[in-house]
């Protein structure tokens, strides 16, 4: 089988005033609907807690070609 493969990466925002984490909302918002078009999600890295000015949120999909 062939595969075909996405990568989308996501501007992480942050939640919380003193302790800050990235806010997932969105990047769940982008999976779902990537998941309805046949995408899979084979791997996933949120963004950092450390410096979330610069913070992003990278997903790897495949979907059979």
């Amino acid at each position: 089988m062939q595969w075909e493969y996405k990568v989308v990466n996501i501007k992480a925002k942050a939640k919380g005033f003193i302790t800050q984490v990235p806010d997932t909302h969105e990047l769940e918002v982008v999976l779902n609907d990537l998941g309805r078009q046949n995408w899979e999600l084979v791997s996933c890295t949120l963004g950092s807690t450390t410096s979330m000015a610069n913070s992003h949120s990278q997903a790897v999909l495949k979907r059979p070609r």
